[in-house]
């Protein structure tokens, strides 16, 4: 009977299972900046028992410590805890798991950790190290953007021919030796031209450049289109004015005998009485002499006034003033445009 008992002993003791040698997954010291966290990924295979040891060197708890099997799933949630020892969890799903670690405190967190397996097969062979893939997904969408159809440029007479009387400075009437005439430039104005000529003398100058002007339009192709875009806003305009105002270009010379005027362009009607009065003011644009134009870019828009000086002692003087300005008109539509986003991420991963 004693012979039968020891040989079912010896039998039940050779179908006992050796112990299972833990396998490091990862260990080491971590330092964890105030309000702030860390994570570690590592992967498990099903049947697995993960073994986990955590301690804070100071001994200063850490708000959580988890472990979570991807995508969410929490297997160890730990609160204000400093120390975590032997800590067995069994694995039921092969996959990713990860451990985080949450410092809510201000100072920072000193913790040294270890994780280890134990298989439920000893020859298994598995690897724990999680990789990452790079993933890219492309989504179409339309818009509707504007555009510019066209553009419509147009050259118009804002002073198309101007004579102003300014006194000597000895005029018996009583009247002074300055005048002032305001401008007022168009919207969508982008250059403008001003012709500044005193007396007959200065006023033939212009006249036989004109003349040469309407001559030479057919034979020059920016003159055809120059006369041809004028004529349809303006009959009466100036082709020598609307020359300058494009390109500031102009066949004008000087008058044998002419008398000269001070000009100055005030900014608006206050510095404008300021001249009237004798004092000082603000300006823009000033010249002197019998005859003057000129292209200009500034300003685009509002109104401004020509103040006007005749320093004869005993004879007034006309002056011929004429303004040209170009507007271009931006004729806008709308139209679709497919455009893409590309959103970029990273997808972790095991090789087994």
């Amino acid at each position: 009977m004693m012979r039968l008992s020891f040989i079912v002993t010896c039998l039940f003791i050779n179908h006992i299972s050796p112990a299972q040698e833990a396998i490091s997954i990862s260990e080491g010291t971590l330092k964890i900046a105030g309000v702030s966290e860390e994570v570690l990924y590592f992967g498990l295979s099903e049947g697995d028992e993960l073994v986990f040891n955590f301690r804070e060197v100071k001994g200063k708890a850490l708000k959580e410590i988890e472990i979570i099997e991807l995508p969410g799933a929490s297997r160890f949630l730990e609160y204000k805890s400093n120390l975590v020892k032997d800590k067995s969890i069994q694995i039921q799903n092969t996959g990713i798991y990860k451990l985080r670690l949450k410092n809510s405190a201000i100072g920072g967190r000193i913790c040294k950790y270890k994780l280890a397996r134990i298989p439920i097969d000893p020859n298994q062979k598995f690897n724990t190290t999680v990789y990452w893939e790079k993933k890219r997904d492309t989504t179409y969408y339309t818009v509707q953007e504007d555009y510019l159809v066209t553009q419509d440029t147009t050259i118009l007479d804002v002073l198309g021919h101007k004579v102003e009387r300014v006194h000597s400075q000895t005029a018996t009437n009583g009247r002074p030796n300055r005048s002032m005439v305001q401008v007022t430039l168009p919207e969508q104005t982008v250059s403008w031209s001003y012709y500044i000529g005193v007396g007959e003398d200065a006023e033939a100058v212009f006249q036989k450049a004109e003349e040469k002007a309407i001559k030479r339009k057919g034979q020059l192709q920016a003159g055809a289109k120059l006369a041809e875009g004028l004529a349809s806003v303006d009959p009466t305009g100036s082709l020598v004015l609307a020359s300058v105002a494009l390109n500031g270009l102009a066949e004008l010379g000087l008058p044998d005998k002419a008398d000269n005027v001070q000009y100055w362009f005030a900014t608006d009607y206050d510095n404008a009485q300021l001249f009237m009065q004798g004092q000082s003011f603000y300006q823009f644009e000033k010249g002197n002499g019998p005859l003057s134009y000129k292209r200009m870019e500034s300003p685009k828009t509002g109104t401004f006034y020509i103040c006007l000086l005749n320093d004869n002692l005993m004879e007034g003087i006309d002056v011929h003033i004429r303004i040209s300005a170009v507007t271009v008109r931006e004729n806008w539509g709308k139209k679709s445009i497919r455009k893409f986003n590309v959103k970029t991420w990273k997808e972790p991963y095991l090789r087994n």
